[in-house]
This record gives C-alpha cells, sequence and structure tokens, in this order.
C-alpha cells in the first residue's frame, strides 16, 4: 500500500539523495577504472566516456537530438567538464528518485534492491542515449554492442550497490547521533 503523499519527502530526501548520488557516481566511475584496468578490453569501449557524454549534453543544449556517430561528431570545447557534471547530476537525480520511491513506500534502501534498482537504470542509456548517439537500442548499430552493453550493465550495478551501501550507512550514522 502506497503511503498518503507528505511533502517532507522531498526536503528531507534531497539533501540525502544529493550525497549519495554523488557517493554512488563515484562507486560507479571507481567501477569503471577498476574494471578497465582487471578486465581489460572485456569491460571497456572506446564508444563510452565522458567527452561523448558532454558532447551529447553540448548538442542537446543545442537542440540536437540524434547523431550519426557521436564519436565523428566535432568536439566541444569543455566537452569533459560538461559530461562529468551531466554524469554526476544523473547520479544524483536518479538517486532522489530511488530514496523517495522507496520513502513514499515505506522501505528502507539496502545493497539488493539499490543493485537491481542500478542495474534497471541502465536502461537509461541503452534505450536513449545510445540510439541518440547514433548506435541504435542497446548499441547494435555499433560494431561494439556487446561491450558497450557490458560496461553500462556492470557500471550501473555498481552504481546501484553505491546507492544501497551509501544510503545504508547514512541512515546508519543519522540513528547514531545524539
Amino acid at each position: 500500500m502506497v503511503a498518503p503523499y507528505d511533502r517532507s519527502v522531498l526536503t528531507s530526501t534531497l539533501p540525502a539523495s544529493a550525497v549519495v548520488g554523488v557517493l554512488a557516481t563515484i562507486t560507479m566511475d571507481v567501477w569503471f577504472v577498476a574494471s578497465s584496468r582487471l578486465g581489460g578490453e572485456a569491460l571497456t569501449s572506446d564508444k563510452v566516456g565522458p567527452d561523448l557524454v558532454g558532447r551529447w549534453a553540448g548538442g542537446l543544449a543545442r537542440g540536437e537530438w540524434r547523431h550519426r556517430d557521436i564519436a565523428e561528431a566535432p568536439a566541444m570545447k569543455g566537452e569533459v567538464a560538461v559530461g562529468i557534471a551531466t554524469h554526476y547530476a544523473t547520479g544524483v537525480v536518479l538517486a532522489y528518485a530511488y530514496l523517495a520511491t522507496l520513502r513514499r513506500l515505506g522501505r528502507r534502501p539496502g545493497l539488493a534492491s539499490g543493485t537491481a534498482y542500478g542495474v534497471a537504470t541502465a536502461l537509461l542509456p541503452l534505450l536513449i542515449m545510445y540510439p541518440s548517439w547514433g548506435y541504435g537500442f542497446c548499441g547494435r548499430r555499433s560494431d561494439d554492442a556487446a561491450r558497450m552493453a557490458r560496461v553500462m550493465l556492470t557500471g550501473h550495478a555498481a552504481y546501484g550497490a553505491g546507492i544501497g551501501l551509501w544510503s545504508a550507512l547514512l541512515a546508519r550514522r543519522e540513528r547514531c547521533r545524539p
């Protein structure tokens, strides 16, 4: 049963989701770096990176919704910084959605639900971002679809695990305050 709407969900969840979103996104980025070193080519793709996210976000701001191949689009000044900012802002927004939904349902965050949520958020790049980049659904029009999907699924699983772990740790810390 869904709890009645409570405006305090926004005010109390927003600061927590900002912290959790940033920490979970850092967890995801640490995973990307570690997996690229440990997993080699199986867990990396040159078709995924902050430069391309920034190029895409810059294009969206200019009304350019689709690319033939974003990697071949002209580089944008400051695209890496824009990509990182977009990546972290998205992490905060998605963490807010997770925490607000759980709070509304009267549930606590945890590793299993966070990881499942993170894997579900991988649908955003697979079904929205990749097609917009010119790679088709799940990157199928690229020559790197399997690795691109693997990078997104494992990265978003790490993001979700980060949401679950960081939100549980922060909640525990709050309960321990005098």
